[in-house]
């Protein structure tokens, strides 16, 4: 079951008539989302997001402010072809205000960022901001984190509902996102191939000490079946 934060925010996207089932959602509330860090630019270029579209949910103190929510929506997953990220705020409870749309890519391990409207200029406190909680989003993934994907219920009342014009019930599974744990290279052996799954995408850190991003592909045996289940994600 996810958690009340994240379906006060789903409730949201009913009410908006938009498809939640199109975002990863992870309830960050316990983090330091509201404190800006000092190496802000090191975790955008060498982290990514886990999924196409991730919403990153906080509430909690914000400074001076009092307690707030704070949305942070990243779509796209490969730098390199450039994220976009949005950021909300707000009083709970209450309509969130946006800033700017902001889009950065890296390439080469340089990081460009962009405006993503051409008639709402970025500030340099719009691009600290942005930058900042994208950031401190990738850290809370480096450390560990659960999130939560719903998908539309496969049951009858569903269909009628659907047939119907009506919003479905939803079913949620947990996503794991844990940091990656060291490991030995493979020397051949005798263990039993696993069933055919998809692997995600992820970072990998290399003898020589770079890091690189590992393509999602699928790994396995397939004459052994085939494995459907939720991701479980390991940021290097």
């Amino acid at each position: 079951m996810t958690t009340p934060l994240i379906r006060e925010y789903m409730k949201r996207m009913f009410e908006n008539d938009s498809d939640p089932t199109q975002i990863v959602f992870f309830d960050v509330s316990g983090t330091s989302m509201a404190k800006p860090l000092d190496d802000w630019k090191y975790w955008l270029v060498n982290s990514r997001p886990p999924f196409d579209r991730c919403a990153a949910i906080y509430r909690g103190a914000t400074g001076k402010h009092g307690d707030h929510d704070l949305v942070v929506l990243t779509i796209g997953s490969d730098p390199e072809k450039g994220i976009a990220v949005q950021v909300s705020t707000g009083r709970p409870g209450t309509t969130l205000a946006n800033r700017p749309a902001l889009a950065y890519s890296v390439v080469d391990g340089e990081l460009k960022i962009y405006s993503g409207e051409k008639d709402r200029p970025l500030s340099n406190a719009d691009i600290s901001a942005i930058t900042g909680c994208a950031a401190i989003f990738y850290q809370t993934l480096a450390a560990g984190i659960e999130a939560y994907r719903p998908e539309v219920a496969p049951t009858f009342t569903n269909r009628r509902k659907i047939a119907q014009g009506k919003k479905p019930s939803y079913d949620w599974h947990t996503v794991i996102i844990e940091p990656q744990k060291p490991k030995s290279e493979s020397l051949g052996g005798t263990h039993a191939s696993p069933r055919l799954h998809d692997r995600r995408g992820h970072l990998r850190k290399y003898k020589s000490g770079k890091t690189g991003w590992v393509k999602a592909c699928k790994v396995g045996n397939a004459a052994l079946g085939t494995v459907f289940h939720d991701y479980e994600v390991r940021a290097a």
